[in-house]
């Protein structure tokens, strides 16, 4: 497991001038019904209980899903850390939104996901993982047993990676309140509302349009969407 400290949640924000440290924690009152991974905040402890055990519930092998061997698991975890890493350039105008898209079987989306899925659509069969705040680093690197799966360095102390905290961002959304003049509680997603930053990685289904003899192709898909940055 590496416990290294995450270098880009902290140092960067430390010497970067336009962007602040972490903030102060939050009142208990504004976080304490809130999901640490969707960010989305619940008017009571069950609400937030129920949503929990339905993430649970998301991260159960379907029937007929098949367990891959670990080192498949384990060959497509560094083929992911390779496209990620291609993603990663030497240059300020290749840095910000990056998506990766790749045919992927669900088995194997399952077997090196598993545990970490947020999100199931029961009409379509996607699904989805989100990585975001101090700690995401640390959490892809033990999952894909690289230190540096987010990370290319270059020459003259350049390097570039995958931004999944900032802490001016975070302030911003702890700030604000969950409820409206009236005293009404508003529902929130702050990891959507004030764009936070974060690694999606999504698993699809898709089929293609029928030809002119109404053949059709399917496949299962993978997609990894981030924000990448330059120092």
């Amino acid at each position: 497991m590496y416990t290294f400290v995450n270098f880009f949640s902290q140092s960067f924000y430390q010497t970067n001038s336009t962007l602040t440290p972490p903030p102060s924690p939050t009142t208990a009152s504004t976080l304490q019904h809130e999901c640490n991974i969707c960010k989305t905040s619940f008017k009571s402890q069950s609400g937030l209980t129920r949503h929990n055990t339905i993430v649970q519930k998301y991260n159960t092998r379907r029937e007929g899903l098949y367990t891959l061997p670990l080192e498949a698991i384990n060959e497509f975890k560094a083929q992911l850390v390779h496209v990620i890493q291609g993603k990663l350039k030497d240059h300020f105008s290749q840095s910000g939104k990056q998506t990766i898209y790749l045919p992927c079987l669900e088995s194997l989306f399952f077997g090196v996901f598993e545990g970490y899925i947020h999100y199931y659509n029961y009409r379509t069969g996607s699904y989805k993982c989100f990585f975001q705040g101090p700690d995401a680093y640390t959490q892809i690197a033990n999952l894909f047993d690289n230190p540096n799966w987010g990370r290319k360095f270059f020459d003259n102390n350049q390097q570039t990676f995958v931004v999944l905290f900032d802490a001016l961002a975070e302030s911003d959304a702890n700030q604000e309140s969950l409820f409206n003049q009236v005293g009404n509680w508003i529902p929130k997603n702050r990891l959507k509302r004030f764009n936070l930053p974060k690694l999606t990685v999504e698993w699809k289904y898709k089929k293609s349009r029928e030809d002119a003899k109404k053949n059709r192709t399917s496949a299962g898909y993978i997609s990894l969407r981030f924000c990448a940055q330059q120092i």
